[in-house]
């Protein structure tokens, strides 16, 4: 096991006040929601970035179109402000970004729309702050066009915040609420602090609570609570890496994946720490309702996963450490996946290559699991996740599988979407569905059940390098046994704790018994069964 390694990141302190202001009210802005303010708003920021100081948002609803972003420009709401967008694609003009990358570009080189309320490329040196609100405005009808897939237009949904290749930005005590599409997207940027940060965002399809595509980020004190994936890192071009990022003390409800790497994953994620967070559902879900699509969800309103960890664009992830992390309403507490979806990117002449993950560590993780989609860490055939470990885990999974879910055979599906349904609403486990993986620790891992289950607590196939120390699980139902064995190699198995002998510890399958060490344990007659 690679050892992981700290990081130092450039965090941008508390802004300081600073003496030269630009009111916007001093430019002719008029804060009754109804007026537009884009050119008053936007001379005050291009005179603030010409002298120096802090643009003044006052008390009021400032409506606007795009405004552009300069350099060294410190923009300061009132408690009492409201930024609001637009609400007409007429709105948000289309913007040029230098920098070609999936996000930006088409695969054959056009240029996307890349609409959003702020935009800024190349600038440095940007602060928000203040207790005030920057409101997307992202129930209007013009903007109520389904998810990305349902049309082209739904792409040209502006973002609340896009800021391209920038450096130096702090984001901090806002209030950031109802984008038409992502609320705020990071892209190839440096040095970004974003702290204390109130996330509501239930407006509209895909809308996320923030998006990181940069280096040297750090994320703390914020609350986040989004219809779609709450933290995501992205990763939109091959010749970068999404890397050196701190996350913690985070309160993160999201109706899809609180925290998620991916999906979009073509270059890579890179030392990123993630700690002292908690994951709960939504405070609302206009959109999803899991529970009626899928069967077998046992709470109305839900998180997709916890914590998901996916490489699907030829993405390489190496050295990501998650710890200290509470998860309650989650349908899937872990989500770990290595496929192929062939997606290009600008320039692309070739199917995309496989990528990587590997040197992942998952620590002090206190989860509640409601549905019968299990936790899982997946690759392909002659493809392998390596180097994982999974210590002091607890998890109350939901049970309720039935001797006839023990049979489900989970599909490859190498080029699907990566989601906990992929594999369909019910797996042939109850606590974790492990394959094609090279050496993998469980250390001190607990599998409680909330209702009975007939299928073993944790499946292994074509797992290559298996150290299991400690693991307590209430048992299955129809002597089942608490773990299947599936074309495995070099398993060791230390004091596993069961409370009765009643039932098998081991099955295997095409294992060969010499592969298995067992110790600190007291055999008994069944403890060990074959398949037929």
């Amino acid at each position: 096991m690679k050892r992981l390694f700290q990081i130092t990141l450039f965090c941008l302190s508390s802004a300081t006040v600073l003496s030269q202001t630009y009111n916007i009210l001093n430019y002719g802005a008029i804060g009754d929601g109804k007026v537009y303010n884009t050119k008053a708003i936007q001379a005050a920021i291009d005179e603030c970035s010409q002298k120096g100081g802090q643009v003044i948002i006052p008390k009021g609803i400032f409506l606007t179109g795009t405004i552009y972003l300069k350099n060294n420009v410190t923009i300061n709401l009132d408690k009492d402000a409201v930024i609001r967008g637009g609400s007409s694609f007429a709105d948000y003009p289309d913007n040029k970004v230098s920098f070609p990358n999936y996000f930006t570009h088409f695969p054959d080189g056009r240029s996307r729309s890349n609409k959003a309320l702020f935009f800024a490329e190349d600038v440095h040196n940007i602060t928000f702050t203040g207790k005030g609100t920057i409101d997307g405005n992202g129930k209007s009808p013009e903007f109520n066009l389904g998810d990305e897939t349902n049309s082209a237009k739904s792409w040209e949904r502006p973002c609340g915040l896009l800021l391209v290749s920038c450096k130096k930005i702090l984001v901090e005590n806002i209030h950031l609420t109802s984008s038409a599409y992502w609320m705020q997207n990071y892209l190839n940027c440096e040095e970004v602090t974003l702290r204390g940060l109130n996330v509501y965002n239930h407006a509209n399809h895909n809308n996320d609570g923030m998006d990181i595509d940069s280096r040297n980020v750090l994320i703390e004190n914020c609350t986040i609570d989004s219809d779609d994936d709450g933290i995501c890192f992205k990763s939109h071009s091959r010749y970068n890496i999404c890397g050196n990022i701190i996350v913690r003390n985070c309160t993160i409800a999201s109706n899809c994946n609180a925290i998620k790497f991916g999906t979009t994953s073509i270059g890579g994620f890179k030392n990123i720490f993630i700690y002292n967070c908690s994951i709960k559902k939504a405070a609302e879900s206009p959109i999803f309702n899991w529970q009626k699509k899928w069967h077998g969800i046992d709470i109305p309103v839900s998180v997709i996963s916890g914590l998901a960890i996916e490489a699907t664009d030829g993405a390489a992830i190496d050295n990501i450490a998650v710890s200290n992390i509470t998860m309650k309403d989650v349908q899937t507490p872990i989500f770990i996946r290595l496929a192929n979806r062939g997606r290009k990117e600008v320039g692309d002449t070739a199917i995309a290559p496989v990528g990587s993950i590997k040197n992942i560590a998952i620590s002090n993780i206190n989860a509640s699991s409601h549905s019968k989609m299990a936790s899982s860490i997946t690759a392909f055939p002659n493809h392998y996740i390596e180097n994982i470990k999974l210590e002091n885990i607890s998890i109350k999974c939901l049970g309720a599988g039935n001797e006839e879910d023990t049979s489900i055979q989970l599909t490859e599906n190498i080029a699907a979407y990566p989601e906990n349904s992929m594999f369909g609403d019910t797996y042939p486990v109850s606590g974790f569905f492990i394959r094609h993986v090279k050496n993998i620790i469980l250390n001190n891992v607990s599998l409680k059940l909330t209702n009975p289950d007939s299928r073993p607590a944790v499946a292994f196939d074509d797992v290559q390098g298996i150290k299991i120390n400690k693991i307590i699980s209430d048992l299955p139902q129809n002597k089942t046994p608490l773990i299947k064995l599936i074309n495995c190699q070099q398993v060791s198995i230390d004091a596993p704790i069961l409370k009765t002998n009643m039932s098998p510890l081991l099955q295997t399958c095409n294992t060969n018994k010499n592969e298995i060490t067992l110790t600190h344990f007291k055999s008994y007659d069944g403890w060990l069964k074959e398949c037929n």
